[in-house]
Order: structure tokens, then sequence, then C-alpha cells
């Protein structure tokens, strides 16, 4: 088959340009299939550049990076590292170097700002969970890449999935601890805070462990709560404290974060993976476009705008057309699985017969036509 087209709507009609047309069984692919596969291919290119306008603003005006809100950096940095992990447990290997490039990324951001110090000195990032999250941060992204390589590795791959469950607990009790502690401006037991939240976390994470409630599934559900609380701290920043919130942002985050995932959301939602698909949803419409509104309204209240009245009126815009696009999407989502369920067709072909079927029933009625090279066939379904 050179060609296919069809039609959802009764009765169908399939044209065919005929180089050759050999006997046998033939099924119709689902483009939908076909084209979502091809969206998260095409989502690793603004992944890979989505924290590259925030390294390059870190690296030319670095003192700005220290009024980063690196907690949700983190958290966002670890929810892709346990996605990448969960991803390949289930071999979508494209989504797992999608989130294991976005975990990277991330990474070299936490280490920007943990290399400011404030005017006292102290630096931006604690030393203790710094280097704690450096350490996690290198051993997942060492496992996924050697089961990806080699099927040597798959039991010591097994074992870390497990652990996910407990890394993923501890690394959100810890960043919802954070959360509270910079919002409510605690500077005194700050870190005993912390650490203490990542304790209490890491206690549950064991016990799932150990009752058998914790694996790849947990763990990447837990990733993906890490992942949604990404553009937490910057959002609310936006709205109390948006001097600081904006100073040291790059609003290019926004439209990258929102294609990635967008594209990515695609995929999820066709496939039915109710993990990934939360994660982008949420990735898309709070990371997306809440964090813009909530950078225009922030931008509105200072003195000295960081965004000008057109850059403002085109995050909107550009906001807009995605709800678009995301409204195509589930329109043709739809459309594909109704084919799935109602036209899975199938021919078999001899010298002199044609036999049409349509899920396992024999359809009542076919006309053939020849027409060049040109092969129409036009069915009605049966009455059964």
């Amino acid at each position: 088959l050179d060609a296919c087209q069809r039609r959802v709507s009764f009765p169908l009609r399939f044209h065919w340009r005929l180089s050759s047309f050999p006997p046998g069984k033939m099924v119709i692919a689902e483009h939908m299939d076909f084209l979502t596969d091809k969206a998260v291919a095409v989502s690793t290119i603004p992944f890979l550049l989505l924290m590259v306008p925030q390294i390059i603003t870190n690296f030319q005006e670095p003192d700005k990076a220290g009024t980063l809100k690196w907690a949700g950096i983190a958290s966002g940095g670890i929810g892709n590292l346990l996605l990448a992990s969960f991803f390949m447990s289930a071999n979508e290997k494209k989504q797992a170097l999608i989130q294991a490039i976005g975990a990277f990324t991330n990474t070299v951001v936490v280490v920007q700002v943990f290399m400011c110090k404030d005017e006292y000195g102290n630096r931006s990032v604690p030393t203790v969970p710094f280097f704690i999250i450096l350490i996690v941060m290198i051993i997942g992204l060492i496992l996924p890449g050697l089961r990806a390589v080699t099927d040597r590795s798959k039991r010591l791959f097994e074992g870390w999935l497990k652990l996910t469950t407990v890394v993923g607990m501890s690394a959100l009790c810890f960043s919802l601890a954070t959360q509270c502690v910079d919002t409510f401006s605690v500077k005194e037991g700050a870190l005993t805070i912390q650490s203490i939240s990542a304790g209490v976390g890491l206690l549950v994470g064991v016990v799932l462990l150990v009752t058998g409630k914790g694996g790849g599934t947990v763990g990447g559900s837990l990733a993906t709560a890490l992942f949604m609380f990404l553009p937490v701290p910057q959002l609310i920043g936006n709205l109390v404290d948006p001097t600081e919130a904006l100073d040291g942002f790059n609003v290019v985050f926004i439209y990258l974060n929102t294609l990635g995932n967008g594209l990515g959301m695609s995929r999820a939602i066709y496939t039915r993976n109710y993990v990934w698909m939360a994660g982008a949803v949420w990735g898309c419409y709070v990371g997306g476009v809440l964090l813009s509104i909530t950078c225009v309204i922030g931008n509105r209240q200072l003195a000295k705008r960081k965004m000008s009245p057109a850059q403002e009126i085109m995050l909107l815009i550009f906001q807009g057309l995605f709800i678009l696009y995301t409204l195509a999407v589930l329109y043709f989502d739809r459309q594909a699985k109704y084919w799935e369920a109602h036209s899975n067709a199938s021919f078999e072909m001899d010298d002199d017969n044609i036999v049409v079927e349509m899920d396992g029933n024999a359809i009542n009625e076919a006309h053939l036509m020849e027409n060049g090279d040109i092969l129409t066939v036009q069915a009605q379904p049966s009455e059964e």
C-alpha cells in the first residue's frame, strides 16, 4: 500500500493506489499512534532547551540566581529523575530520555543557585540537602542509562525502581516543608524542619516498600507529584513578592515548558497513561497557562516592569492558542478511539474474490470497481 485514505463515518470508503496488492490479510494502521509517538520525539527539543535560557541568565547575572526558588527546581528535577525510571520500566525510552534531560538541566540550575551567597556569606541552598540531592541525581541518572543499553543491569535497575518510592516520598515531604519555610519566612530552625519532614517521608516510604505497596507505579506517582511541585513556588512568588520572584526569572521557560508538556500530553491521552497525563496536564496548565497569568499580574505590580505590554499580550495569546490545541487533541483522540472500536477492518483477497471484515463480522455488501490503478471498496456494515 503506497497511500491510504479513510473516513470514520458509514458507509466506509477505502482508497488504495496499487503498485502491488498481494494476497493476504491486511489491517488498517492507526495514524494517531504514529503522530503522538512522533510528538513525544519532537518534545525532546523544547525539553532540552527548557532550562537553557535560565542557565544562561544565571551565568550572565549570577547575583540574581540566588533569588530563584531552588526548592521547586530541585523537586522538579527529582520528579524528572524518578519519571525517567518509571518510563524506562514501561519501555517508553523517548520519554525516559526527555525526563533524564530535565533532571540534568534542573540539577545544573540548582548548582548555580548553590554557588550564590547572601550578604552574610550564607549559601542560597543549604549544604547538606544540596549534596544529598546531587548524589541521588547521579545515581538516578546512571542506573536507567545502564538499563537502556544493557540487560545485565536489569536486576540492579529493578532494585532502584523499588527505592524510588522511598526517594520520592522523602523528597516530596522535604519540598513541602521548604515551601512552608519560604512562604512564612521562617529563619530559625528552618533546616531542622526540613530534615524532620524528609525523615518522616523516608520512614513512610520504607513502610510502603516493606509492606509491598511500593514500586515503580507508586514511585511514578510520587515523581509526578514532585514534578507538579516545580512551578508552585514561582507561581506563589509572582503573587506574594513579584519584585523578587520575577527578578531572575526567564519567561522563555513558560513557552518551552508548555510546548514540551503539550506534545507529550497528546501521547499520554492517547495511551491512557494516567500518571503521565496528570504530570503533563499540570505542567501545561499550572506551569504554563496559570504561571503566565501570575507573571502578567505580578509584572503589573512592579514599578519597573520586566515585560513590556507587547510581551504580555504575546504570552497570553500563546496560552490561548495552546488551549485550542488541547481541544483539538481531545477531539482527534476521540475520533481515533471511535475508529479503533468500530472500524477495525481487515481484507482477505485471492484472484477472484475479496472478503471484507469489520470487528470480526463479515460485511453484507461490497462493490468492487477498477479505475486504472485505483481500487475502490464501498461497504455497508451488517445488520448484526
